[in-house]
């Protein structure tokens, strides 16, 4: 079954009624669920999305966020979900690993494919799919619960010293809508990293809702890297929801080079006192691409630190989007919070939207945000060029270091390397 979600762009001055059909027609295309334990969570979304509409323009959270590609296209859902040609294609596409893992778990339109994963290593314990879910009400998070295929629950103990590599893959099935949904425990005093990679098998049209859920136990450490590689044409919307204990510490690299229209929400709660939180992102966009981070970290306990620094390359007609919140209520005393966000335009008509803001009640803390919007520094460019460079060379090489910076605490350095080369591949 196809469905054209809708073709009417200018979908504000629509009512809310048939607004909400775009979720029931969406709904209609929901795969088999593989596991029946899951269907009470599936059913309690799609209850929950009885009152729910997409969001438009006049929606404070999406104002900037064109949804028209989702709207305008037809959809439709996974068929032959795991056909042995297809998981050939895949094993083909991943190759040989560049570097030694844990464990590797693969997705394949939002189903685990337990041929071409590895799981079940010391300290990677697969947990049954019907783990309570952590992600809060949304309308992209609950459509993605409401339209599970299957969900990967994973428990990490001890210092794992290698990564844990997971990987989304979207398959030749054209426009069709795929809700991968992964859940990570970390136990308490445990440290791991922990690798996302969202790929497209071909030049794909699909559209990928993704929920990935991330619990930090007390005194827990986690290395948190999600690569969004995807098609250009396609669509991406994925969330990541963490949950910090006492102690604990996270850090996040969100990279951002794929889709045609992409968004990222990102969400920390901090619940322990003494947490440490980074959250470090990178979103280069060319042609007409649209990527959006949305962020927010709440601070629930004192003494706890944070750290965010996002970063846009935006050329040709491309437009950025970043809406960070640090929150810090009353009890969140002696909080040390800092947010930046830096745009780099490589075009007259690139555009950013840009809105880091602090929301505080407590009055013993220190916290600070800021934005900056450029272009490349004139007197950086004159410089360079006194030294013998030509004006591209001299372009790339301020382009190159602006960006490389966000790279620079990744792990393994191997996956580092593999970065740099993607970067720069794109920008040129």
């Amino acid at each position: 079954m196809t469905i054209m979600v809708n073709a009417n762009s200018d979908q504000a001055d629509l009512p809310k009624s048939r607004r909400g059909n775009e979720l029931k027609d969406l709904l209609d295309l929901a795969p088999p669920l593989r596991h029946a334990e899951l269907e009470p969570l599936r059913q309690a979304a799609r209850d929950r999305l009885h009152e729910q509409t997409l969001p438009t323009p006049r929606d404070e959270d999406w104002r900037f966020t064109d949804l028209s590609a989702l709207r305008t296209r037809s959809l439709q859902a996974p068929i032959a979900p795991l056909h042995p040609d297809l998981v050939a294609e895949v094993r083909h596409l991943l190759g040989e690993r560049s570097f030694p893992t844990v464990a590797a778990i693969v997705l394949i339109d939002g189903y685990f494919c337990g041929e071409l994963s590895r799981g079940n290593a010391d300290g990677v314990e697969l947990l049954p799919p019907s783990l309570p879910a952590i992600a809060p009400p949304e309308v992209f998070s609950d459509l993605n619960t409401a339209m599970l295929a299957d969900r990967v629950c994973l428990r990490l103990t001890g210092h794992l010293a290698e990564p844990l590599e997971v990987f989304f893959v979207s398959s030749r099935q054209q426009q069709s809508v795929v809700s991968p949904r992964l859940s990570v425990e970390v136990a308490a005093h445990s440290q791991a990293t922990l690798i996302e990679r969202f790929l497209s098998l071909t030049g794909d049209h699909q559209f990928t809702n993704s929920v990935t859920e991330l619990s930090l136990g007390a005194g827990a450490r986690l290395h948190h890297v999600r690569i969004q590689h995807q098609s250009l044409t396609a669509i991406h919307i994925g969330a990541t929801v963490v949950h910090q204990g006492q102690d604990s510490d996270y850090r996040g690299h969100a990279i951002d080079l794929g889709g045609g229209l992409s968004r990222h929400n990102w969400q920390v709660q901090v619940q322990g006192r003494g947490s440490q939180t980074t959250l470090k992102g990178l979103a280069i966009a060319m042609d007409n691409q649209i990527m959006d981070t949305h962020s927010a970290v709440f601070f629930n306990a004192p003494h706890s630190a944070g750290q965010q620094i996002h970063k846009c390359i935006l050329g040709d007609r491309a437009h950025g989007i970043f809406n960070g919140r640090l929150v810090v209520p009353q009890v969140a005393q002696l909080t040390d919070a800092a947010q930046l966000h830096r745009t780099l335009l490589l075009s007259d008509k690139a555009r950013v939207d840009t809105k880091p803001q602090l929301e505080i009640v407590a009055d013993n803390v220190k916290c600070s945000h800021g934005a900056t919007v450029s272009q490349p520094a004139t007197d950086e460019m004159f410089y360079l060029r006194s030294r013998g460079l030509d004006e591209r060379e001299a372009r790339a090489l301020i382009v190159k270091a602006f960006a490389l910076e966000q790279l620079t605490d990744i792990e393994p350095q191997i996956l580092r390397q593999e970065l740099e080369g993607a970067l720069l591949a794109k920008l040129h």
